[in-house]
């Protein structure tokens, strides 16, 4: 049999765009399957700093150079990068797992969430974590909100590229984790 014999009709778009939504929770159980590379997306609009830690990072193209990460219009990065257009997106090592944590909001709840790192800028004044694997300094060329979030289109103006050889840190199955090479037993 087909797939198409198997596959029952085709609802009407509207139908399907009236039926419920999948359940928050279930939503992010499946969502907890989807390894994702770990970043601290940052801002600076001259005075203060923000940040977050964000697996929703992906290129965008290479000409123009561009990225896009989503931000959830709570926080006080959106606001941020929203005032200066500026951000950094910086690809964390697994030595960085304590620096994800506290920018994910599970490290020490009062402070300065940047103290701890090796800070700097490049070109557009947002803040560049120094030993990233790879660290993106953007302008935001474009912003979309969609619901609970925004579509943040960074055009990169400069990157910085960390000449050691670290594993990524990835974020898995609700914990943080590294890509193995086979045979190798060490975590």
């Amino acid at each position: 049999m087909s797939v198409a014999e198997a596959s029952p009709a085709l609802l009407p778009l509207q139908a399907l765009r009236r039926a419920a939504c999948l359940p928050p929770a279930d939503f992010r159980l499946a969502m907890r399957r989807l390894t994702g590379a770990v970043c601290i997306v940052a801002t600076s609009d001259g005075q203060r700093l923000t940040g977050l830690t964000a697996t929703a990072v992906t290129p965008l193209s290479a000409e123009p150079a561009r990225l896009l990460t989503c931000i959830n219009l709570n926080g006080s990065t959106f606001r941020g990068i929203t005032e200066s257009r500026r951000m950094s997106v910086n690809l964390l090592a697994t030595h960085h797992a304590d620096l994800a944590g506290r920018f994910g909001g599970a490290g020490p709840g009062s402070g300065d969430l940047f103290e701890p790192g090796l800070w700097e800028t490049l070109t557009t004044g947002a803040p560049i974590l120094r030993d990233a694997l790879v660290a993106f300094d953007c302008v935001v060329d474009e912003m979309m909100v969609a619901h609970s979030h925004a579509v943040m289109i960074g055009e990169i103006k400069a990157v910085q590229l960390h000449p050691g050889r670290h594993a990524p840190l990835l974020y898995a199955d609700g914990r943080y984790t590294t890509l193995q090479a086979p045979g190798d037993t060490t975590p």
